[in-house]
C-alpha cells in the first residue's frame, strides 16, 4: 500500500511546476520500483481523432497488453493542442509509460519527445491524458531515449543508483593557494615531470611560463615553484604535452604569438629547446594545439582561421608539415570556425579531426594513408570560439562533444559512428542552466560516480557544474562552490581564467585547480580520496589520442566513462563505480577492438593501452 500511495501521491501534486529542481525522495529509481507496469512503445496515430496506439511495447517491467490506445478525448483544452503538437512531432521515437494501481484506479505518467503527461486507465490497454505533468521534471529531465535506456538499467541492476546531488565536496581548510600569475593566461594543465605519476600544475602565460611541484609540508599540501629549476623559458598562448621524441617523457609544445616550438623534456626534470627544425612561423592566429599522429609519428594538430595543419616529428630532424586535405566550399559555408577537436569519433582506431564553424563544421575522417576528403558536419558552435568538452555523457562509449560559444552553448550525441545531433534541449540542465561565453569547458568526474560531469567556468561569474544523473540527463542545483571567491554579500564572485584536473596530492583522487581573475591560482583539494580509479596511459612511442572506454556490470554493462587518451602528461583517469571488475576497451587501426579485464579496488589502478595488449574483440 505504501508503494502505490507513494507514486500516486506524486501524481496528484502533478500540478505545480518545479522545473529543474530535483526531488531527492522520487528519483527514477523510486518510480521504477514503485511501477507496476513500465514499458516502451512508439505511438503511432489511429484512424479516430485525437488518438494514439502503442504497438508492440518493449517490456521493462511487469507484463502488458501487446496494444494500448492513448486517447486525448478529456485532456486539458490548455494543453491539447500543445500535447498534440508533441505526439505529432515525436514520429516513431519510442515513449516510455510507468503505472500503477489506487484504489483499483490505474495511474500512469507517460514520457513522450522529453515532455511528462498525466495518464488514468480505462478499458484494458485504453488510457486517457489529462494533460501535462510538470512536477516530474523533479524526478527527470533529459530524453525519452535515455530514460528507457536508464529503466531497463534500474530493473537489471538491484545496487543501481540515480544521484539527485553533485556530491562533490573539498577539503577543509580551503583551497591551496599556489601563486599569483600576471600575463594573458594561456591556460592550466596538469603535467607529468621526469618519472610516472610525478604531477605538476603548468601555467601558461603570455609574461613567462610557470610550474609547480606539489609537496607535502607539515602534512599539507604546498606548491613549490620549480619554473627556474627546470629551465622553463617560454611564453605560451597555446599549448599542449606530447612525447614527440619517444622516450616515454612529456615534452612542451608551445605557441608564444608567432611560432610553434617545442621545449623537451629530460628525466632530470629539466626542459631544452632541441636542435634541429622544431619552430614553425604561423602566419595568424593559433586557435589551438591537440595531439595527433596518424601513422604512428608524433605530432600536432595545429588550429587556425584558414583550417588545420599537421606538424609531425619527423625523427630528430624537426617536423614535417602535412596540411589536411582542402575544406574548400565547405570552409566558406560554415563561416569562423573554432579549434579543432582531435579524437577517434567514429570508433574505427583511425584519428579524425573535426573543426566546429558558425553554421556547421568540418570532418576530416582519419585513414590508412591520412585523411579522407572533408565533409560537412552538423557540429555548429555559432559565432565567435567555442570552449569544446569531449567526453561520454550517455554512457555508450562514444565521445559526445559539449561546444561553449559565445553566443550559445549545445551538446552533440555522437551515434558512435562519428554522426552528431544537437541534443541539447533533451540533456537536463544543459538546456536551460547553460549559459553562453564559458571560457573554459571540460568532462569531468569530480565526484567519482563513473558518470561523465561538465564543469563551466566565466570569467565574469563563478563555476557551473553539471553533474550527471545517468545517460545525458545533467542538473545543475548550484551545490558545488569554490570558497575563497565570493566577496561581500550581494557581490558576484569573482570569474575565472583557467582551470586544469589532476591528482596533485597523490591520494588517489581528481582535484582542481583554478586560475581566477585577480591573477591568483588556487587548488581546491578533492575530499574524497583512495578511490577505485582507472589511470590510463599510452604505451612508450604512441602519441594518440586512442578512444578508451570502461564497462561494468555483467546483465547489463554499463560504460563508466570514455576519453581520448594521448601521450604522456599525465595519465588519463576514469572513474569506477564501485570496486570489481571493469572491461576496458579501445581499438587500433592494425588490431581492431581490444579488451581487457582489470580489477579495481580502493585506490588508483594503472592500465597500459597498447596496440595489441588485450584480447581481440569483434571485429568491426
Amino acid at each position: 500500500m505504501k508503494r502505490t500511495f507513494t507514486f500516486v501521491g506524486v501524481l496528484l501534486a502533478a500540478g505545480g511546476a518545479s522545473w529543474g529542481i530535483i526531488n531527492p525522495h522520487f528519483t527514477p529509481k523510486h518510480l521504477v520500483e514503485q511501477a507496476d507496469v513500465v514499458f516502451a512503445a512508439s505511438p503511432q496515430a489511429a484512424d479516430t481523432p485525437l488518438e494514439w496506439k502503442l504497438n508492440n511495447p518493449r517490456q521493462i517491467k511487469g507484463e502488458a497488453p501487446g496494444e494500448h490506445v492513448i486517447r486525448l478525448a478529456h485532456c486539458k483544452k490548455d494543453h491539447l493542442k500543445d500535447i498534440q503538437r508533441t505526439f505529432q512531432a515525436n514520429g516513431r521515437t519510442p515513449a516510455i509509460l510507468f503505472s500503477g494501481t489506487y484504489q483499483e484506479q490505474k495511474q500512469a505518467f507517460m514520457h513522450v519527445a522529453g515532455q511528462w503527461l498525466n495518464l488514468t486507465g480505462g478499458a484494458k490497454g485504453r488510457w486517457d491524458v489529462s494533460g501535462y505533468a510538470p512536477n516530474m521534471s523533479a524526478t527527470y529531465a533529459g530524453g525519452t531515449d535515455m530514460l528507457i535506456r536508464m529503466s531497463e538499467y534500474l530493473t537489471s541492476d538491484p545496487d543501481a543508483d540515480v544521484p539527485s546531488a553533485a556530491g562533490v565536496a573539498w577539503q577543509a581548510g580551503g583551497p591551496v593557494k599556489v601563486a599569483r600569475i600576471t600575463g594573458r593566461s594561456g591556460g592550466l594543465a596538469a603535467a607529468e615531470i621526469g618519472k610516472l605519476n610525478n604531477i605538476h600544475l603548468f601555467a601558461a602565460s603570455a609574461a613567462g611560463d610557470r610550474l609547480f611541484r606539489p609537496k607535502e609540508v607539515n602534512d599539507e599540501t604546498k606548491f613549490e615553484d620549480v619554473t627556474a629549476a627546470a629551465g622553463l623559458d617560454t611564453k605560451s598562448r597555446r599549448f599542449v604535452w606530447v612525447d614527440v621524441d619517444r622516450d616515454g617523457l612529456a615534452d612542451l609544445v608551445t605557441w608564444d604569438g608567432s611560432s610553434v616550438s617545442v621545449r623537451r623534456a629530460g628525466a632530470d626534470g629539466r626542459f631544452h629547446a632541441p636542435p634541429g627544425k622544431w619552430s614553425v612561423q604561423l602566419y595568424g592566429e593559433c586557435t589551438g594545439l591537440a595531439a595527433c599522429s596518424t601513422d604512428g609519428s608524433p605530432g600536432v594538430l595545429v588550429s587556425t582561421y584558414s583550417g588545420p595543419l599537421l606538424l609531425v616529428a619527423d625523427g630528430q630532424a624537426g617536423w614535417k608539415k602535412q596540411p589536411l586535405p582542402a575544406a574548400g566550399a565547405i570552409h566558406e559555408e560554415i563561416g569562423p570556425v573554432s579549434a579543432c577537436i582531435v579524437a577517434d569519433l567514429d570508433m574505427d582506431g583511425h584519428v579524425d579531426v573535426l573543426q566546429p564553424g558558425d553554421r556547421g563544421g568540418i570532418l576530416w575522417r582519419g585513414k590508412a594513408d591520412g585523411f579522407a576528403k572533408p565533409r560537412k558536419t552538423a557540429v555548429a558552435a555559432g559565432p565567435g570560439l567555442a570552449a569544446a568538452a569531449v567526453g561520454d555523457f550517455n554512457e555508450d562509449g562514444a565521445l559526445d562533444i559539449f561546444l561553449a560559444g559565445a553566443e550559445k552553448s549545445t551538446l552533440w550525441e555522437n551515434d558512435g559512428e562519428g554522426n552528431f545531433k544537437d541534443v541539447s534541449r533533451r540533456s537536463g540542465s544543459v538546456g536551460y542552466k547553460c549559459p553562453p561565453g564559458a571560457g573554459e569547458a571540460r568532462a569531468v568526474d569530480l565526484n567519482h560516480d563513473g558518470r561523465t560531469d561538465l564543469c563551466l567556468m566565466y570569467l565574469q561569474s563563478g563555476i557551473v557544474y553539471h553533474f550527471n544523473r545517468g545517460f545525458r540527463a545533467l542538473a545543475e542545483e548550484g551545490d558545488v562552490r569554490l570558497p575563497g571567491l565570493y566577496g561581500k554579500p550581494g557581490r558576484p564572485p569573482l570569474g575565472q581564467k583557467a582551470m586544469a584536473v589532476g591528482d596533485f596530492n597523490a591520494d588517489g583522487s581528481q582535484d582542481l585547480a583554478v586560475w581566477i581573475t585577480n591573477d591568483e591560482v588556487y587548488c581546491y583539494l578533492n575530499e574524497q580520496c583512495h578511490q577505485p580509479v582507472l589511470r590510463l596511459r599510452l604505451a612508450k612511442g604512441m602519441t594518440g589520442p586512442v578512444t578508451v572506454s570502461g564497462w561494468m556490470g555483467e546483465k547489463h554493462p554499463i560504460c563508466v566513462g570514455a576519453a581520448a587518451v594521448t601521450a604522456h602528461s599525465p595519465p588519463t583517469c576514469l572513474c569506477a563505480r564501485y570496486p570489481g571488475e571493469c572491461r576496458i576497451k579501445w581499438r587500433t587501426a592494425a588490431q581492431g577492438e581490444q579488451l581487457r579485464n582489470v580489477k579495481v579496488e580502493d585506490g588508483p589502478v594503472d592500465v597500459l593501452i597498447e596496440p595489441a595488449a588485450g584480447k581481440a574483440g569483434k571485429p568491426g
